[in-house]
C-alpha cells in the first residue's frame, strides 16, 4: 500500500492504530554501528520488488563479510524465494503470498508472530515507499534498531531513518545509504551481486543444447512492465526485433517476470524472429538464462537492472514515464531508447545504439 494509494478509511485506520502501536513498542536507547555487530539476529522485509533484492544484496555481503557470525532472516515474496534461497548469506528464509499481507487475515497475524518470537536485534524494511502491512512487521519485530527509508509515516515504525536522495541519483547506488545511516563508510565500496556457479552453468548447458552454433547471436527480450508502470507497445517492440533479425544471425529468448504465460506466449507466436522454446520457472533461472545473452533488450524492468549489473549489452526501452533515477550511471555496456508519446521509436536511433554496443563488445 503506498502512500499515493491509501484511502481515507485506510487513512483512518491509521490515525487510530499508528499512536496505539508507537505505545507498545521498547523505546531503549541504542549507538550505531556499536550495536550492529558480530552477535546480532538479523530480519530483512522486502517490498515485493525483485529489483531491490539485487541492489539490497551488496549491502548483506559487506556485514557478513564484516561480521561473519551476524544471522541474518529474509521475508520475501513467494515468487522471489528461489533467488533469496541462492543468497549464502541468508540463514533462514520466510515466504509469503501477497494475500498473506491483509491485516484481517489469520495468516497476516502468523507472520506477526513468526518475527516477534525470533527476538531480532536489528530490523531492515526495504522499499521508499509506506507500506503499512510491512512497517507493522518491522515494528513487530521488537527490534532495538529498525532501518528503513524515510516518510511522512515513519514514526514509530523506523527509529533509523534512511533519507531518499532527490537528485536523480541511480536507485542501485541510492541503498548505500543504509550503510550511511549505520555510520558505516565501505572503503573499498561494495561486493558485486552474482548467482551461483552452478546456475550459471546449468543456463550455458540449456543455451547450448537449444542454439549449439556458436556464430548465432542470442538476443534475450523482455517485454514486461517497468518501474513508471509502463511499457512500449508489442507491436513496437516486435518490430525492433524482427527488424534486427533481418540483419543479424540471431535467436531470441523472450523472458520476464511481470507477464503472465499466456501474454508471454502471445508475444513470442506473434515474432517473425527465430524464438528459442526455453522457459524458466521462476526469476532465479530466467536471471540465469539471462546470463549467457550477447544482447538484452528490455524497458525498465527488474530484468533490466539485472542486466546492466551483469553488464550484459544491453538496449533500454524506456518509455516518458521512466524518471531518471532508473537511469543506470557510469554504465558503457547500456544504450538508453526514450519513447516520446505519439512518436514512433526512431529504428535507426536503435539500430545506431546496437552497433555502439556490439562494436564495444569486440573490443573488449
Amino acid at each position: 500500500m503506498s502512500v499515493a494509494s491509501i484511502s481515507p478509511k485506510g487513512e483512518l485506520m491509521l490515525g487510530v492504530l499508528t499512536p496505539l502501536l508507537g505505545r507498545m513498542v521498547p523505546t531503549g536507547a541504542f549507538s550505531l554501528p556499536g550495536d550492529i555487530n558480530n552477535d546480532a539476529r538479523v530480519l530483512v522485509i522486502d517490498s515485493g520488488d525483485l529489483t531491490e533484492l539485487l541492489f539490497f544484496s551488496p549491502i548483506l555481503k559487506h556485514l557478513k563479510e564484516r561480521y561473519p557470525g551476524m544471522r541474518f532472516t529474509f521475508l520475501v515474496r513467494e515468487g522471489n524465494s528461489e533467488l533469496v534461497r541462492a543468497m549464502p548469506q541468508i540463514s533462514e528464509m520466510i515466504s509469503y503470498e501477497p494475500s498473506h499481507l491483509s491485516l484481517s487475515s489469520t495468516t497476516f497475524l502468523k507472520l506477526v508472530n513468526r518475527v516477534r518470537v525470533r527476538h531480532f536485534n536489528v530490523t531492515f524494511l526495504l522499499g521508499s515507499e509506506f507500506n503499512f502491512a510491512r512497517s507493522v512487521l518491522a515494528l513487530a519485530t521488537g527490534a532495538k534498531i529498525r532501518i528503513g527509508f524515510t516518510s511522512a509515516r515513519t514514526f514509530p515504525f523506523i527509529n533509523c531513518e534512511v533519507k531518499a536522495s532527490s537528485d536523480g541519483i541511480y536507485e542501485g547506488a541510492r541503498v548505500e545509504a543504509f550503510l550511511t545511516a549505520l555510520a558505516m563508510n565501505p572503503h573499498n565500496g561494495l561486493p558485486a551481486w552474482s548467482l551461483p556457479e552452478h546456475d550459471l552453468n546449468w543456463a550455458k548447458q540449456q543455451v547450448h543444447f537449444h542454439k549449439p552454433q556458436k556464430d548465432v547471436k542470442l538476443i534475450v527480450v523482455d517485454p514486461g512492465v517497468g518501474k513508471g508502470n509502463h511499457r512500449i507497445a508489442e507491436s513496437t517492440f516486435r518490430y525492433l526485433v524482427d527488424q534486427l533479425a533481418l540483419e543479424m544471425n540471431m535467436k531470441v529468448l523472450v523472458l520476464s517476470n511481470n507477464l503472465d504465460r499466456k501474454r508471454l506466449a502471445a508475444f513470442r507466436s506473434n515474432l517473425d524472429a527465430d524464438v528459442l522454446s526455453l522457459e524458466p520457472n521462476n526469476a532465479k533461472e530466467g536471471l540465469a538464462l539471462l546470463s549467457r545473452a550477447d544482447l538484452f533488450l528490455a524497458g525498465n524492468t527488474d530484468f533490466f537492472h539485472y542486466g546492466v549489473k551483469m553488464k550484459i549489452p544491453t538496449i533500454g526501452l524506456f518509455t516518458r514515464h521512466d524518471t531518471s533515477n532508473w537511469l543506470p550511471k557510469g554504465s558503457p555496456w547500456v544504450q538508453i531508447v526514450q519513447g516520446v508519446k505519439g512518436e514512433k521509436v526512431s529504428l535507426d536511433e536503435f539500430k545506431s545504439k546496437i552497433d555502439t554496443l556490439l562494436h564495444l563488445t569486440r573490443v573488449v
